[in-house]
């Protein structure tokens, strides 16, 4: 299991460089302006390809942040791993909601 969780953790750090890589390219190089208002932020948002750069980081980033506090809890000696990745799920499933009920409520 901890080798799994090990790789998990890699591939979820490498998919985040990506999707921010490519988040800091959208907002700085590909629209270059020195200051936005709200409006043009908003209509930013409203294009697909930031709604999803927004859930991909969401995603990612709470898998990471997660699998990272669960391998730090076993590294101190958790002996209740079943319960803890329960735990751990449902956290994750609600943040993932609170984040994407945020995304959705500035588009509209």
């Amino acid at each position: 299991m901890n080798a799994i969780t090990w790789l998990l953790q890699r591939i979820s750090a490498a998919l985040l460089l990506v999707v921010l890589g490519l988040h800091l390219w959208l907002l700085y190089v590909a629209n270059p302006a020195e200051i936005i208002q709200f409006s043009e932020a908003r209509d930013r948002l409203v294009t697909g390809s930031y709604v999803a750069i927004y859930i991909l980081l969401l995603l990612f980033g709470l898998f990471h942040a997660l699998n990272g506090l669960y391998t730090v809890m076993v590294d101190m000696g958790l002996r209740a791993r079943i319960i803890t990745i329960c735990i751990l799920v449902i956290l994750g499933v609600i943040l993932f909601g609170v984040g994407l009920y945020s995304v959705v409520q500035f588009i509209i």
